[in-house]
């Protein structure tokens, strides 16, 4: 193999591998009124560690919430891991709106809607 050849395998290997954001589970179980519910949250892919990432809770009197794990490092939470956990207190339709970066991602953001169906 000549030189070109293990450069372009080499920035093909770059470009391609991390390039999608993932998240697991793909999709949320059903919760009950009163009874807890909890499911931890992984994202992974990209160019780097989560750096920014935002939320919201709709309705926000829902009873759930996320939970970020404390980060010893340069930020205060790790994004990359979390929970959904709480005992939701409304029967009908949540939906979780979670938006962020990567490291190194010039620009280029995600977004992941959850929607939780709550039963009696």
């Amino acid at each position: 193999m000549n030189k070109f050849s293990a450069f372009f395998i080499f920035y093909l290997f770059l470009t391609g591998c991390g390039k999608y954001i993932t998240f697991e589970p793909n999709e949320l179980s059903d919760g009950y009124i009163g009874q807890e519910y909890y499911v931890p949250i992984t994202i992974s892919g990209g160019t780097g560690p989560i750096v920014d990432l935002n939320y919201e809770i709709h309705p926000s009197n829902s009873g759930l919430k996320l939970v970020f794990s404390e980060s010893k490092y340069y930020t205060k939470y790790i994004y990359n891991n979390f929970t959904i956990q709480g005992k939701p207190k409304l029967q009908g339709l949540v939906t979780i709106s979670i938006r962020g970066g990567v490291v190194a991602s010039a620009g280029k953001d995600f977004e992941k809607i959850y929607k939780i169906n709550v039963l009696k």
